[in-house]
């Protein structure tokens, strides 16, 4: 499991790495932490963090345009907010953070809050059988779609596809998150893979275009709208 630690105080830094290197190593949870003291070099990091602990006051950018950059480009993460001020909860909860804890640190209340991230990340992943009877574990946030494909169902994720052995009503009931949808009965989208939206079809990230059935356009336009924050009624004539 990846973590981040952005704090412009190294003493804040290197207290909440002690306190999640305990948590951890009594949880037997392999982890590694990455500290930054800006969140610039945050965003800048080409990895994709499990959990990020941001400061909110810091130079160049603050904890919560940080976090927002990390909403674009990794839905996953969960995030913490650990500030001594309370002027930001309103934006924190906002942005979704999953937990605002206080300065000085409560480090029953982080341990308790690590609880619920764990839990959460689980939540996350799904297992499954493929051809040659291997199970595979893998996160459901990767999953860019799946497929049926000759009465099989084919998963394609961010860097590769298996064939399993699981029928398509096994995915659908989960893959339930908001941000998956289904266009029509052979398909699963990702909508965080899209990158290309019409009335009629989605365009993913593979360059893969997925028609969208006629009886579900409105639902499915709908569904998206709210995905990336826009009001459906002002757009559904353009799409």
């Amino acid at each position: 499991m990846l973590i981040a630690v952005c704090d412009d105080e190294q003493e804040y830094r290197k207290l909440i790495i002690q306190h999640i290197n305990f948590y951890f190593n009594e949880h037997c949870i392999k982890c590694e932490c990455f500290e930054y003291e800006n969140g610039k070099d945050l965003i800048s990091s080409e990895k994709s963090f499990d959990i990020v602990f941001l400061d909110i006051e810091m130079d160049e950018l603050n904890g919560i345009e940080t976090a927002k950059q990390i909403n674009k480009t990794n839905k996953k993460a969960v995030i913490f907010i650990v500030t001594a001020f309370q002027k930001y909860l309103d934006d924190a909860m906002d942005l979704n953070v999953f937990r605002y804890i206080d300065k000085p640190l409560n480090s029953q209340r982080l341990y308790n809050g690590l609880d619920k991230a764990i839990e959460l990340i689980n939540n996350n992943e799904i297992s499954f059988r493929v051809r040659d009877n291997r199970i595979i574990k893998i996160r459901k946030s990767d999953i860019v779609c799946a497929e049926i494909i000759k009465r099989n169902v084919r998963i394609t994720t961010v860097d590769t596809q298996y064939d399993t052995r699981e029928n398509m009503e096994y995915f659908r009931q989960n893959l339930t998150a908001s941000f998956f949808a289904v266009p029509h009965n052979s398909f699963i989208v990702n909508f965080n893979y899209v990158i290309e939206f019409k009335r009629d079809s989605m365009k993913l990230c593979n360059d893969q275009v997925v028609s969208i059935a006629p009886r579900k356009r409105t639902e499915i336009s709908k569904k998206f709208m709210q995905f990336i924050g826009e009001d459906y009624g002002s757009l559904s004539n353009s799409i």
